[in-house]
């Protein structure tokens, strides 16, 4: 399951396009991934709280392009785990 994990984001990160983009993305998911309850940018020990919300509010990039790389993600993952 970690390596499904590892090439999702993987996969989302090639979605950003630029490196400041990349980073931020990065930081938004360690605040979610380190499951303490504090999801807020706030609460992030590598980008600025305003640095993740132009990420999320401002920067161009596609969230149609996201969506599909999630939910094709998901659906490999279940049918490897119902076909093993």
């Amino acid at each position: 399951m970690l390596t499904h994990a590892q090439e999702l984001v993987y996969s989302l990160k090639e979605l950003m396009p630029t490196q400041y983009q990349k980073d931020n993305l990065e930081a938004m998911l360690a605040l979610f991934l380190e499951a303490q309850g504090h999801p807020l940018p706030e609460h992030s020990q590598t980008k600025s709280p305003s640095a993740i919300s132009r990420f999320l509010n401002i920067n161009p990039w596609s969230t149609r392009e996201m969506i599909r790389v999630v939910r094709s993600w998901a659906l490999q993952t279940v049918f490897t785990a119902i076909f093993r």
